[in-house]
């Protein structure tokens, strides 16, 4: 089972042993791996998928806050990942161009993730549950547009698992809080599903996970490599 501790060291490797050095723009180097996929079906290293059933999206902010999750060399601690994945519920720009929140649940003038929950409650083996944050009619003409591009969830075998894709990922400084943050939309999908269900057994059974360039900025590379060299003997360890 892969959690998104494990994931993110695998992938930080993986950019830093086999990526390519590209330039996103005159002010951008980087090292690139393209096409990326990992399936990651113990996110928050339960070691059984069963605990994810008793698993809630407050219990889940709670050890987040609680620092439980906090690795030494990862940019990203606790309170600041906490602030991070507890934003989904705050539906504004938060101040910037855009946010996640805003552009799922308020920005098209719907409620994508209410969406979603219909659509699964509906008919459990539906392929239409989909959030999306692109807006060509403002974003054709920005610099700055959504990293994280669709959600998709999926219920299959009494499951859900949540589908994500990103046309780009910042892997060392934005991919550990990315995973969080899409972990919590999916379990708080499951925990809404099942409060409308007879016997609200539907389980979350994990994130898989796209991207088209996943990478490590230049001015990354040093604190990357520190943080591979530092914790990579004891991923080997247990695993």
């Amino acid at each position: 089972m892969l959690s998104i501790n494990q994931c993110y060291l695998d992938f930080v490797r993986k950019i830093l042993n086999e990526g390519n050095e590209a330039y996103k723009d005159s002010n951008h180097h980087l090292k690139e791996s393209l096409g990326n996929y990992y399936f990651i079906d113990d996110p928050l290293n339960l070691k059984y998928r069963a605990k994810y059933q008793n698993m809630t999206s407050d219990l889940m902010l709670n050890e987040i806050k609680s620092g439980k999750f906090d690795m030494e060399g990862n940019p990203i601690k606790s309170d600041a990942l906490y602030e991070y994945v507890k934003s989904f519920e705050d539906s504004s720009d938060q101040g910037f161009v855009y946010s996640y929140p805003n552009r799922i649940l308020e920005h098209f003038g719907v409620n994508q993730f209410d969406v979603m929950k219909e659509r699964l409650l509906n008919a459990h083996g539906s392929n239409r549950a989909v959030a999306v944050t692109y807006d060509p009619a403002l974003d054709c003409d920005r610099e700055d547009i959504p990293c994280l591009q669709i959600l998709q969830a999926f219920i299959r075998e009494g499951e859900l698992t949540i589908h994500c894709f990103f046309r780009s990922n910042d892997i060392f400084g934005a991919f550990y809080s990315n995973m969080f943050f899409i972990t919590y939309v999916g379990i708080k999908l499951k925990d809404e599903i099942n409060k409308e269900l007879l016997n609200g057994q539907i389980n979350f059974g994990g994130v898989h996970y796209h991207s088209t360039s996943g990478h490590i900025y230049s001015t990354d590379l040093k604190s990357a490599k520190k943080l591979i060299s530092k914790h990579w003997f004891l991923y080997n360890l247990n695993n």
